[in-house]
C-alpha cells in the first residue's frame, strides 16, 4: 500500500530506488576488572591514534571531493579526540573503577548523552552526534569490531537510517546512494549540509522511518517537498519518474543553450534570476547555471558548527572570495541571522519559549555590536572586490533600520580613520519578512536601496503558522490572499520609491508561482541554484502583460485553495503548450 511520510526537505530533487536500511549495529561492550592501568592507557592511546588516522583519511577524501569548508567537520572530530578533559575523565574513572577502558568510555558517553538530552536545542543534539561518532570509532578499534559503512554498495539505493554521522555521509558511495531518508537531523545538521554539497535528495526528521520502511521496499524521496513515499503505486512512480527525467533533460538543455542569456518573458521583459547560497561550493554551481548574481548569501553559516567566532580576517576572506568569483555580478550578503532555528552554542544563547519571536537576527546584532561591527568591517573591506550589497534580516520598523545604518556609518568612519579602502556607494537593503515591515514599506523604501522579501518567515508570521510543525503544516499557504496582498503592497512601495524588490524565499524557486509573482510587481527572484534552469524556462512562456492582468484577478479572490487551483491550472496549460507535458514541475505533489 502506498504510504506518505512527511519530514523536512534538506536537499532538493527526486530519487527513486529500493530502500537500504543502514544502522550502526549494536555490539556488546564487555566489562571486566583490570590490574594494569598503564596497559589500559596504552590500549586507549593506540585506539586514539588509529581513530586519528581514520579521521585524517576522511578529511583528505572530503577536501578532494567537496573542499576544505566541508572537511572542517572532521577537524572538529579530531578536536573532540584530543579533548584533554575527556582523556582526564577516562583516566580518573579507570583509576577509581578498575574496569577495562572500553567499558569506561562507553559509560562516559552514555552519561554525556543523557545530560545533553535534557537540552531542547537541536544544536546540542548535533554536537552530541559528533561526539558519539568519535566514540564509536574508538570503541570499534578497542574491540576490533568492523564499523558499518556506505562506501561500497551493491545496487542503487535510497538510504534509510535513524541517523547518519558526517563520516557516514562523506564516505558514501554516491554512484549508488541516490537519496536519503533519516529520522534525526535538521536543515543545518552536518549530514544535511553534506547531502546538499553532494546534490543528493534528502529528507530528515521523519518519525520512525527506520522501523516503517521495509528493507528492499521501493521508495521515492522528494527532497523539495520533504516527503518520502513507500511502495508507491505505478501511477505515482510514473509521475515522479517523468518529473525527474524531464527536469534533468531541461537542465541539460538550458545549460547548453538559452541559459547564458537574460531571462526574458515572451513579450521581452527581463527578469533577474539570482542564487541563494550558504557555502562556498555553491558558488561554482551558481556560475554553472548562469545565475545573474547572489541574491542571498547566508553568512551565519560561517558562525555555526564551530567552537569560536570567526574573526574579521576569516570573514573578509570568505566574503571577498564570493564577490571576486561573481564580479561584476551583484552579491547580496545578509548580516548574521541567528536565533530562532539557528543556534550558536558558544554564544550561550538561552533557551526561549518562542525563539522565532525572540532574540534573533538584527535584534541580536544590535545587542552585540562587537560581533556586528566585526562582520560589517569584513563586508565593507570585501566590497572593493566587486559588486557587494548588504541587507539586514528581520527589520520590523524605521527605528531598527536607522540603528543598523548608524552602526554601518560608525564602521565606515573607523575604516576611514585607518585609511582602509571600501566602496563608499555600497547599497544597503532591508529584508521584508515581518508584517510590520510591509505595513511600513513606503517609509522603509525611502531609507534603503532595495527590498528582499523573505517569504518563508513572512508567511509564518503573517499566518501564525510554525512551518515545520506537521500538525499545522497544511495552514502554511503561500497562496493565502493575505500573503499575496502583502507581497503586492511591498512591491508597489518599492516601485514608487524607485528601488528594486526581489523575493528570496521558497516561492521564488517554485515555477508554479512565477507568473503571479511577476504580475504582483516582483522583478527579481533568488533561489537555490538547482532551481534556476527550470524557473528560467518557465519565464520564457509567460507574457508579462498577461501576468499583470492575472495578478489583478487573483487579488480579488477570497481563498488560498481557489487561488492554488487556478495558478496550477494555468501553469499546467503553459507546460503542455511548451513541453508537451505538465509533469515537469519541481514538486509533482502540486498536481
Amino acid at each position: 500500500m502506498e504510504t506518505y511520510l512527511q519530514g523536512i526537505g534538506v536537499s532538493p530533487g527526486i530519487a527513486l530506488a529500493a530502500a537500504l536500511r543502514f544502522s550502526h549495529d549494536a555490539y556488546d561492550v564487555p566489562q571486566y576488572t583490570i590490574t594494569d592501568l598503564a596497559a589500559e592507557q596504552r590500549r586507549l592511546n593506540e585506539a586514539i591514534e588509529a581513530t586519528r588516522s581514520d579521521l585524517n583519511s576522511i578529511y583528505n577524501h572530503t577536501v578532494e571531493g567537496l573542499g576544505k569548508t566541508h572537511a572542517e567537520i572532521f577537524r572538529a572530530h579530531i578536536m573532540i579526540l584530543d579533548d584533554v578533559a575527556l582523556r582526564e575523565d577516562i583516566a580518573h574513572q579507570l583509576e577509581i573503577e578498575q574496569h577495562n577502558v572500553e567499558f569506561i568510555l562507553h559509560n562516559l558517553a552514555k552519561r554525556y548523552v543523557q545530560a545533553m538530552s535534557q537540552i531542547d536545542d537541536p544544536r546540542f543534539r548535533e554536537r552530541t552526534a559528533d561526539m558519539l561518532d568519535v566514540v564509536d570509532r574508538l570503541l570499534r578499534h578497542l574491540l576490533a569490531a568492523e564499523r558499518p559503512n556506505l562506501r561500497h554498495l551493491e545496487r542503487t539505493s535510497v538510504i534509510i537510517a535513524r541517523d547518519l554521522t558526517p563520516s557516514d555521509t562523506a564516505s558514501m558511495d554516491i554512484t549508488k546512494a541516490i537519496g536519503l531518508a533519516v529520522e534525526a537531523g535538521s536543515v543545518t545538521s552536518h549530514s544535511a549540509i553534506l547531502a546538499r554539497a553532494l546534490e543528493i535528495p534528502a529528507v530528515v526528521g521523519i518519525p520512525n522511518v527506520f522501523e516503517t520502511v521495509p528493507a528492499g521496499a521501493t521508495v521515492i524521496v522528494d527532497g523539495t517537498a520533504g516527503q518520502i513515499i513507500i511502495n508507491p503505486e505505478a501511477a505515482t512512480i510514473a509521475r515522479y519518474e517523468k518529473a525527474r527525467q524531464t527536469l534533468a533533460l531541461r537542465q541539460r538543455k538550458l545549460l547548453q543553450t538559452s541559459a547564458k542569456g537574460p531571462a526574458l518573458t515572451s513579450d521581452g521583459v527581463e527578469v533577474e534570476l539570482c542564487a541563494n547560497i550558504e557555502l562556498p561550493f555553491e558558488i561554482e554551481h551558481s556560475l554553472r547555471v548562469n545565475a545573474h548574481g547572489i541574491g542571498l548569501y547566508r553568512t551565519e553559516y560561517l558562525f555555526i558548527n564551530r567552537d569560536t567566532l570567526p574573526n574579521e580576517e576569516e570573514q573578509y576572506e570568505a566574503y571577498a572570495h564570493v564577490v571576486r568569483s561573481l564580479a561584476p555580478l551583484p552579491v547580496t550578503l545578509r548580516t548574521i541571522d541567528i536565533g530562532g532555528d539557528k543556534f550558536i552554542a558558544h554564544l550561550q544563547m538561552l533557551k526561549e519559549d518562542n525563539p522565532q519571536l525572540g532574540w534573533r537576527a538584527v535584534r541580536f546584532c544590535l545587542a552585540r555590536p562587537d560581533i556586528f561591527k566585526t562582520q560589517l568591517r569584513a563586508m565593507l573591506r570585501a566590497s572593493i572586490h566587486g559588486n557587494l550589497r548588504i541587507m539586514f534580516p528581520m527589520i520590523s520598523g524605521i527605528e531598527e533600520l536607522r540603528q543598523v545604518k548608524t552602526i554601518v556609518n560608525e564602521v565606515r568612519h573607523e575604516l576611514d580613520q585607518k585609511n582602509i579602502e571600501y566602496n563608499p556607494t555600497i547599497q544597503i537593503g532591508s529584508m521584508i519578512e515581518v508584517p510590520s515591515a510591509v505595513a511600513l514599506a513606503d517609509l522603509l523604501a525611502e531609507e534603503c536601496d532595495f527590498f528582499s522579501l523573505g517569504t518563508n518567515d513572512l508567511i509564518q508570521y503573517l499566518l501564525a503558522v510554525d512551518r515545520v510543525n506537521e500538525k499545522i503544516a497544511h495552514l502554511y499557504q503561500p497562496t493565502h490572499p493575505a500573503v499575496l496582498r502583502m507581497i503586492h503592497t511591498a512591491a508597489e512601495a518599492a516601485r514608487a520609491a524607485g528601488i528594486s524588490c526581489s523575493i528570496c524565499g521558497e516561492m521564488a524557486g517554485d515555477p508554479l508561482y512565477t507568473e503571479l509573482l511577476l504580475g504582483l510587481g516582483i522583478s527579481s527572484l533568488s533561489m537555490a541554484p538547482v532551481s534556476i534552469p527550470l524557473v528560467r524556462s518557465g519565464i520564457s512562456r509567460i507574457s508579462f502583460k498577461d501576468a499583470q492582468a492575472f495578478a489583478v484577478q487573483v487579488l480579488q479572490m477570497h481563498t488560498a485553495t481557489e487561488i492554488k487551483e487556478l495558478i496550477t491550472q494555468r501553469y499546467q496549460l503553459r507546460e503542455e503548450a511548451g513541453e508537451n507535458g505538465s509533469d515537469a514541475c519541481v514538486n509533482p505533489i502540486l498536481e
